[in-house]
């Protein structure tokens, strides 16, 4: 690989690492809406009415799933922290294509793609 190539490839890792620390508090999950019955007898729900919406956070921790009502004063903060999660994803996607194409350009045979002749 050309020395100005992983020049290039060292500058855009470096540059990712260094928003790698930028991300703020994070949180794997899923918010969801979900109707639900608000187990009132009188409520029309109870009696095959219109059922009451409500958010959710899903999570699997430790192999086991977990839900939890998000407040709606908390909804905002729950998104913020699942989205900063998936930007964190989306970084190390990015650093992994990085490190592989550097990688590619130490293989002790040669770049890749090239094939020794018989």
């Amino acid at each position: 690989m050309k020395t100005a190539r992983i020049l290039q490839l060292e500058a855009r890792r470096d540059a990712l690492l260094a928003r790698l620390h930028t991300l703020p508090n994070l949180m794997r999950g899923s918010v969801y809406d979900r109707l639900r019955k608000c187990g009132r007898a009188a409520c029309p729900c109870a009696t095959g009415g219109p059922k009451h919406p409500t958010r959710q956070l899903t999570v699997t921790l430790h192999g086991r799933t977990r839900t939890r009502y998000v407040r709606q004063g908390a909804l905002a903060h729950v998104q913020a922290l699942v989205a900063a999660y998936h930007a964190l994803w989306a970084l190390v996607e990015a650093l992994t294509a990085v490190n592989l194409a550097l990688l590619r350009g130490q293989h002790p045979g040669g770049p890749a793609g090239r094939r020794p002749t018989r």
